[in-house]
């Protein structure tokens, strides 16, 4: 049976494009005349079958359709590659990669690559606008799965991630969606800094790193759950725990401008993550270009953790956090100490809740809940500091909280209670 890769034109076009696979031969010079010899608009149609490849260029105003049961596969050399991209496209707008088919990046080694290892990213874009990425999936991808910098008006709808590095990784991007999307990662599910305008809903997310290493202005997540540990190991650090849910990015060394800030996080699960938030302004690993100032939560959900939150803010900056209608709760038979690190710096306490040089720190209607001789609540140089209808539950032989150097205190209902433990 023949099986054709077509290249849909328009209908006033005068001819179509048909190419056949060509067994386990690369296929990367055919695939790159049709895209080069697209009218104004055109849908590239992958049917049944494997087609092998090395780098795509995609052009403006075309569509990748992959449908069920096709997969566009990558070529095992590195040399096949140009822009260090399997897809690449720069300076394009109108694009998309659609359908139910598989994106595999064969984990292309490249042994100059980062960590003497890594190949080329799956999919790459480079100042390109009015992208939609929907329902196929990556796995095996050798570097990012898709990476985006200086993009805008994006739409990521019923993607699958599968193995592979980090998940959907953005700089300098703006007006960003993505819903309904499935990541389970090796290293971070989504990461990047200075963006802005990105909203975040109805995803699963897994992975043996950070769920979100964000920086961006104006950034939403709502109806997620997060989960470790992670169903592929990180390939560096050979582990597959999950290290965080959120942490503050900003690498000095990209030259940031924006301050990350007005986040709202809401309906969100998380569970057997070592940690909820990590900022560290002053030393924390890629943070400390630009500051964090202000989060919210609303109906968070977190179970099996070994802290909820380690703030060090910035001195010159307030940071601005409110929680409200939320729950934390230590992992069960866990040890945590003080002497722990996250990604090669100390943490600066062993409370469930840990906050330094902050600005306004509003807890309503909150649930912490370790059962160790540390405070749960660690409060340290801040101007204000609101709580109300805060449950604490404790072993029962220590002060659940620990307050020096914050200017304003406003109490409402506090609670302690003691959990009885399960043997």
């Amino acid at each position: 049976m023949l099986v054709l890769l077509k290249l849909k034109i328009p209908t006033q076009a005068k001819s179509g494009v048909e190419l056949a696979p060509d067994g386990n031969n690369l296929m990367t010079q055919k695939f790159s005349q049709p895209l080069i010899r697209v009218p104004k608009r055109g849908r590239w149609l992958f049917f049944t079958g494997t087609y092998i490849s090395g780098g795509i260029q995609l052009k403006n105003k075309v569509t990748l359709q992959l449908e069920k049961v096709r997969c566009c596969k990558g070529s095992e050399n590195y040399k096949d590659y140009e822009n260090d991209a399997f897809i690449f496209g720069k300076d394009i707008s109108d694009i998309a990669i659609s359908g139910e088919g598989v994106i595999d990046g064969v984990d292309c080694k490249n042994p100059n690559g980062e960590e003497g290892f890594r190949g080329p990213h799956c999919i790459r874009l480079v100042n390109c606008k009015n992208i939609s990425f929907k329902d196929f999936t990556v796995k095996n991808s050798a570097n990012w799965a898709i990476n985006c910098r200086y993009c805008s008006g994006a739409k990521v709808e019923n993607v699958s991630i599968r193995g592979g590095h980090d998940g959907l990784h953005t700089r300098f991007c703006e007006k960003f969606t993505v819903s309904g999307c499935d990541f389970r990662t090796g290293d971070d599910a989504f990461a990047g800094n200075d963006n802005r305008d990105f909203v975040v809903t109805d995803c699963k997310i897994n992975t043996s790193c950070n769920g979100f290493r964000m920086g961006c202005q104006n950034f939403t997540v709502k109806n997620c759950r997060l989960w470790g540990p992670g169903e592929s190991f990180h390939k560096i650090q050979k582990r597959n725990n999950m290290l965080s849910a959120f942490v503050h990015f900003s690498p000095k060394d990209e030259n940031p401008k924006l301050e990350s800030g007005n986040w709202l996080i809401e309906d969100v699960t998380v569970e057997n993550v070592d940690h909820f938030y990590m900022y560290n302004y002053p030393s924390g690993l890629w943070q400390t270009g630009q500051p964090a100032s202000g989060i919210k939560l609303n109906k968070v959900k977190c179970s099996g953790i070994l802290s909820a939150f380690n703030i060090v803010g910035d001195t010159k900056t307030d940071f601005d956090l409110s929680v409200e209608n939320s729950s934390f709760a230590f992992r069960d038979g866990a040890s945590y100490s003080d002497s722990l690190y996250f990604e090669g710096v100390k943490i600066q306490s062993a409370a469930l809740f840990s906050a330094s040089n902050f600005g306004h720190l509003s807890l309503k209607n909150v649930v912490l809940d370790k059962q160790d001789g540390a405070p749960l609540m660690d409060c340290n140089s801040g101007s204000l500091l609101v709580l109300d209808e805060v449950n604490f539950i404790s072993a029962g032989n220590a002060n659940p909280l620990s307050v020096k150097n914050v200017k304003e205190i406003r109490e409402g209902i506090l609670r302690t209670s003691q959990r009885v433990l399960q043997n």
